[in-house]
């Protein structure tokens, strides 16, 4: 991949009760929250629109007058960075984002993880320790999963194209975002991403819409830090994102299963990329939805 090699986030929260349970969290996360899509269309994947991907050089085929030529004005990749501050995870029976105004419940969920303070994870491979569930969840089939996130993301990335003579063209994210580079070299840098809308006019709401990399669907409601609904972009403080289980598949709990590990990945769909409509250079990076997958164990 011409972005990162690093991939996922181990984040080990075992929940230890009479029946020996254990939850662990392993979470990668892709999101479609950024940029020009921040509507309900599903990005393609990099991997699968710039060309043959060079192993040795971490570069992709397509020069970025081919990416022009060929429409292609934005991408999802892999980012070297994605850090965010984690606030609570759980099971739901049902969507619990629901009705109209859209509104956020859990009296149809089970917590597995819950830190008032926040937890800050970096979800491009590191590994943290999460705070444990005060119980075992119970034995039912769950639909969907929540996750309440901080309405600010950490990120940083870069991607390596052909310079159309033979070389490559590598573009970097900036301090603001933007992208640096289209040289041999460039060293990405770290940059900032507040989502306080889903559209150019103030949206809290988003979705129901399909993963980039083929998760199943994803909603989510901008909040305040009470969770409920923010009418402004002033008073947006939470993300409150909620998957279908691994692509409308449930997650059963039964008195089989001792642990859950659940995987969300930013591989291939946690980078937005967004090209030139006419030249096809990158001009910019963002963040885009996590895509989770539950193993039962």
């Amino acid at each position: 991949m011409a972005i990162s090699t690093n991939s996922s986030l181990n984040l080990k929260d075992f929940i230890k009760t009479s029946k020996n349970f254990s939850v662990g969290l392993t979470i990668a996360i892709s999101s479609l929250f950024t940029g020009s899509l921040k509507g309900e269309e599903t990005p393609d994947l990099c991997k699968d629109v710039l060309g043959t991907l060079d192993a040795s050089t971490g570069a992709y085929s397509k020069s970025a007058a081919d990416i022009a030529s060929d429409g292609i004005y934005f991408c999802a990749g892999t980012p070297d960075r994605f850090e965010l501050d984690i606030y609570e995870m759980g099971l739901c029976t049902s969507n619990p984002i629901t009705g109209s105004p859209k509104a956020f419940s859990k009296t149809d969920c089970v917590e597995s993880m819950v830190k008032e303070s926040g937890v800050t994870a970096d979800l491009a491979g590191t590994t943290v320790d999460l705070p444990s569930a005060s119980s075992r969840p119970a034995n039912n089939t769950y639909t969907y999963a929540y996750i309440i996130i901080k309405n600010t993301f950490g990120l940083r990335g870069s991607l390596k194209i052909s310079d159309g003579s033979g070389g490559i063209a590598k573009y970097c994210s900036s301090g603001d975002g933007s992208a640096v580079g289209g040289v041999t070299e460039c060293n990405p840098q770290n940059h900032t991403e507040t989502l306080s809308s889903f559209d150019n006019t103030f949206s809290p709401d988003f979705g129901p819409a399909a993963m980039p990399s083929g998760g199943g669907e994803v909603s989510a409601l901008l909040t305040d830090s009470s969770l409920i609904r923010a009418s402004s972009e002033a008073g947006v403080e939470r993300l409150v994102a909620v998957f279908a289980t691994n692509s409308g598949s449930p997650v059963v709990i039964d008195d089989s299963v001792s642990g859950l590990e659940v995987e969300l990945q930013v591989t291939d769909g946690g980078y937005g990329i967004e090209f030139d409509r006419d030249s096809g250079e990158v001009i910019d990076f963002g963040s885009m939805p996590f895509k989770p997958i539950f193993t039962t164990y």
